[in-house]
């Protein structure tokens, strides 16, 4: 049996994504992929246990699904943080071990979906450098530098995996940066013996969210075009400048949820004469009757949450700072972009296959 780990050198790269992928593709060239994550960071409940949400998915788009309670043993819940400041046993090794063993038995590939960035897990004995020292495994490592960034992340994780690194990947580069990206940064790698993979540019399509999960994340209340929830948002804009600055402001995004205040009409109705899918009010103030019967008119949905801006703000750039996995379609794209703009056969000649 052959095993990568799918890692990343900070929050946001991708890498449940590109892990759907991989399985995907492996599968397709007859082999049984199985998949596995130490440590996982978003809780939910299914029939009784607690997993970890994208492994969950992950998982369950498997031929061959392992067990819920194998998939992801350990899981920052309350009362995991609770137990380990309380000064309780940080040794989860017996127990990812014993987890790993029941989902890798029969398997020809394994995927292990390391942390979200190299310290994650460090409490509990499950950080990149312990994963990596638990299973017989190399790494895939993804990354995503910001447009003023110096590789650095890439660098240091790469220094600390040495000849574990399998391949590094940067993913979600904005198409402008992409020569960049491509002539210079991973060249620059590969001359400090990182071998590198490729350059997949960014997609805000992969990064979008329904307005009912706009809903759902900010516990909103519908205020109009409730048959709307179904469209997409691929980004969001704040407005809290005047009227006439706010409507060239407003020109600069397509597809966006607009936040600002629920007292702002001249706001509301400049986001209004744009490409806005939906209008969140900050302050639990409903809007003006006359914003309310345009946006209904248009097919915007507003909705009022009883938070403050910067929370509202918080809340969406978490939410669309991850891929959302639960969409077939945007695993196809996610596929085809990896198989386009990846080595595959580099990595794949890596890890033995």
């Amino acid at each position: 049996m052959r095993s990568i780990i799918v890692t990343s050198t900070k929050p946001y790269t991708g890498k449940s994504g590109i892990a759907v992928a991989l399985a995907a593709i492996l599968g397709d060239r007859g082999m049984d992929v199985g998949y596995f994550k130490p440590y996982g960071s978003m809780p939910v409940v299914t029939n009784g246990l607690t997993t970890d949400e994208d492994a969950l998915y992950v998982n369950r788009t498997l031929p061959r699904p392992s067990d819920v309670a194998d998939v992801c043993p350990v899981v920052r819940t309350q009362g995991l943080i609770e137990r380990v400041l309380s000064g309780g046993s940080l040794d989860e090794t017996p127990r990812v071990m014993d987890a790993w063993g029941r989902c890798s038995q029969g398997r020809d590939v394994m995927i292990v979906e390391g942390p979200t960035e190299p310290v994650q897990g460090a409490c509990v004995g499950l950080s990149l450098t312990d994963v990596v020292g638990l299973f017989d495994a190399r790494v895939l490592l993804i990354d995503r530098p910001r447009p003023t960034d110096l590789p650095e992340d890439a660098l240091g994780v790469s220094r600390q995996l040495g000849s574990g690194l399998a391949g590094l990947l940067l993913n979600g580069i904005h198409e402008s940066r992409l020569p960049v990206a491509r002539e210079r940064i991973l060249p620059f790698l590969e001359s400090r013996g990182i071998p590198t993979l490729g350059a997949i540019p960014f997609d805000p399509a992969l990064g979008s969210v329904t307005i009912r999960e706009i809903v759902e994340a900010l516990d909103a209340v519908v205020i109009t075009a409730e048959d709307r929830l179904d469209d997409t948002v691929e980004a969001f804009m704040v407005g809290a400048m005047g009227q006439d600055k706010a409507l060239r402001f407003f020109r600069r995004k397509a597809n966006k949820a607009v936040i600002t205040g629920g007292d702002r009409a001249d706001v509301q109705l400049a986001a209004l004469e744009t490409s806005t899918r939906a209008i969140i009010l900050t302050g639990n103030l409903p809007p003006d009757p006359f914003v309310a019967t345009r946006a209904e008119e248009l097919g915007v949905p507003t909705l009022m949450v009883d938070t403050d801006t910067l929370t509202a703000v918080e809340r969406m750039e978490a939410l669309l700072g991850r891929v959302h996995l639960h969409d077939p379609v945007k695993a196809a794209r996610i596929r085809a972009m990896l198989e386009r703009d990846c080595d595959l056969e580099r990595l794949f000649a890596a890890i033995g296959l």
